[in-house]
């Protein structure tokens, strides 16, 4: 099966629909995988909810939605929780004010949302050839994770310290997708977009490039043991 794995996609709605346009998506045959951070920081936070949510009640076991912090801080601030009016002040200064504005503009509840992110979102994902978490993967057997690290961790991609069996992460932001071998060295490995490489077997690939801050928003392309990528700037024009 063909599948997309797309980075942070932070509230850029027209870069997410341009990119999956671009990669020729076809969401009657190819598997979707959405690293998390869906909302928070770009220009369309409840546009982007609602694409996604449209896409999986189609797709149904198709797509994936990993929950990433921005998940967890908005679901810490609008669904019960313990210190919930800090959670609600954390979640504000980190997108939480414009998400919000973004729903009440559309007279959508942001509650209701909630709901639906937590029942639609999961930490990790193991594909089979690959693990997938939003953070960090820091054992191959992936339900050895803690939450907090595939959540909010980012080791892998700071320390470039993970030899287990190949992990696609968002959360930790880079200018291109990385390949991190988990040498402890300097990544060399920066693969070039439309390019076909062969898939590793180990190590870490880094997918959040900055969407909503004015970088790219990336999707990874595998199929049949073969990777590639293609990337669009967060305001979804042409690159």
């Amino acid at each position: 099966m063909r599948n997309i794995i797309i980075g942070d996609i932070h509230g850029c709605r027209e870069a997410f629909e341009r990119l999956l346009y671009e990669i020729g998506f076809d969401r009657r045959e190819n598997a979707l995988i959405l690293l998390g951070d869906l909302l928070d920081l770009g220009p369309d936070p409840c546009g982007t909810y609602a694409a996604v949510r449209s896409l999986k009640e189609e797709m149904q076991d198709r797509m994936v939605i990993l929950r990433g912090d921005h998940e967890q801080m908005m679901l810490d601030a609008l669904l019960p929780t313990r210190g919930q009016i800090a959670n609600g002040l954390i979640w504000r200064e980190n997108g939480g004010r414009e998400t919000t504005a973004s729903f009440r503009e559309r007279k959508l509840s942001p509650g209701k949302a909630a709901a639906w992110i937590r029942d639609n979102t999961r930490t990790w994902y193991d594909e089979g050839q690959f693990l997938c978490a939003h953070g960090d993967v820091r054992d191959e057997i992936i339900w050895n994770n803690a939450a907090l690290d595939l959540i909010w961790g980012n080791e892998g991609v700071r320390m470039n310290d993970y030899r287990g069996r190949l992990a696609l992460v968002g959360h930790t932001q880079v200018e291109v997708p990385t390949y991190f071998d988990g040498s402890g060295g300097e990544p060399s490995f920066h693969p070039q977009c439309g390019t076909w490489y062969e898939l590793p077997a180990r190590g870490m690939i880094a997918l959040d490039t900055g969407a909503g801050s004015g970088g790219a928003l990336t999707a990874m392309i595998t199929e049949n043991g073969w990777m590639r990528f293609e990337r669009i700037p967060d305001k979804g024009e042409e690159i």
